[in-house]
C-alpha cells in the first residue's frame, strides 16, 4: 500500500518581501535579482577587458582605408553610416531623376483624388450644378401661365429638391399620413448644419489640393533644374522663382 507522504498539504515558503518601514527603498532585491545584475556587470567588465587590451596592442601608426569613411564625434565614439561597407551610397544622376519623377506622379494621383472629391462635394452642396430641369413650352402665353408645382404634381416645399420630390398622390397615402409630416420636411436649422458641414468638407478639399498642387510645382521645378543645358534665374514681382534654358539648335 502506497504511503500518503505527497498527499499532505506543505509548508510554502514565501520571499521576504520589503519592510513597511523601507518602502521609501523601494523593491527588495532577492537572490535571483542579484544573480542577473552581477551576470550582467561582469559581462561588461570582460568586454571593457578585452578592448582595452585591443587598444593598448594596437599601433598608433597603422592606417588602414576604412579611416577615410569613418567618422568619430566630439566623445570619440564612432559614427556608423545607415549604409553596408560594400554599398555605394552615392545614386547618379538618372537614378535621383527616376525617384523624383516616381514621387511626383505619387503627388499627382493624390491630387487627382482630392479634385475627385471636391467635384462630387460640390455637386452634392449645389454649388455651381451641372444638371438643372429645363421645362419646354409652346408659346409665351404658356410660359407665363405655367406652373412648376402643378407641372410635378407636388407642393412648393418639395418644389426645390433636386431629389427624393415627392407628389401629392404620395403625400396623401395612407403610409405618409400614418407617419409624422415634421418628418417628411427637416428643420431648417438642420438643413443649414448639414449644408454647412459640407462646405467644410469643400473648403478643406480646396486647401489639401493647393497644397499638393504647390508640392507638385516644386518637384517639377526640381527635376527641371537637373537637366542639361545653360538656364537663368527670373523672378518676378511676387517673389515666384523660375528658370529660363538657352535654346540650343538640335542636330
Amino acid at each position: 500500500m502506497a504511503k500518503l507522504v505527497h498527499d499532505i498539504q506543505k509548508k510554502q515558503h514565501r520571499e521576504r518581501s520589503q519592510v513597511a518601514g523601507r518602502t521609501r527603498l523601494g523593491f527588495l532585491e532577492k537572490h535571483k535579482d542579484y544573480v542577473k545584475r552581477a551576470q550582467d556587470y561582469h559581462k561588461k567588465q570582460n568586454a571593457l577587458k578585452v578592448l582595452r587590451s585591443k587598444a593598448k596592442d594596437r599601433n598608433p601608426d597603422e592606417y588602414y582605408h576604412a579611416m577615410n569613411s569613418r567618422k568619430v564625434d566630439n566623445k570619440g565614439l564612432l559614427i556608423k553610416s545607415r549604409y553596408a561597407d560594400d554599398e555605394d551610397p552615392s545614386l547618379t544622376m538618372d537614378q535621383v531623376k527616376l525617384l523624383k519623377t516616381q514621387d511626383s506622379n505619387y503627388i499627382r494621383t493624390l491630387r487627382q483624388n482630392e479634385l475627385n472629391k471636391l467635384k462630387r462635394k460640390t455637386q452634392e452642396v449645389g454649388f455651381k450644378a451641372q444638371s438643372q430641369h429645363t421645362v419646354f413650352v409652346d408659346d409665351q402665353e404658356a410660359m407665363r401661365e405655367f406652373k412648376p408645382e402643378d407641372y410635378f404634381n407636388t407642393t412648393k416645399e418639395f418644389l426645390n429638391r433636386r431629389e427624393n420630390r415627392l407628389t401629392k398622390d404620395q403625400l396623401t397615402s395612407q403610409e405618409l399620413n400614418v407617419a409624422d409630416p415634421d418628418t417628411l420636411l427637416m428643420p431648417k436649422e438642420s438643413l443649414d448644419k448639414k449644408r454647412l458641414k459640407k462646405i467644410k468638407l469643400v473648403q478643406q478639399h480646396k486647401e489639401r489640393e493647393q497644397q499638393l498642387r504647390e508640392i507638385q510645382q516644386r518637384m517639377d521645378n526640381q527635376r527641371e533644374r537637373m537637366k542639361k543645358g545653360s538656364k537663368k534665374k527670373i523672378t518676378d514681382s511676387k517673389g515666384n522663382v523660375a528658370f529660363k534654358w538657352k535654346k540650343q539648335r538640335k542636330r
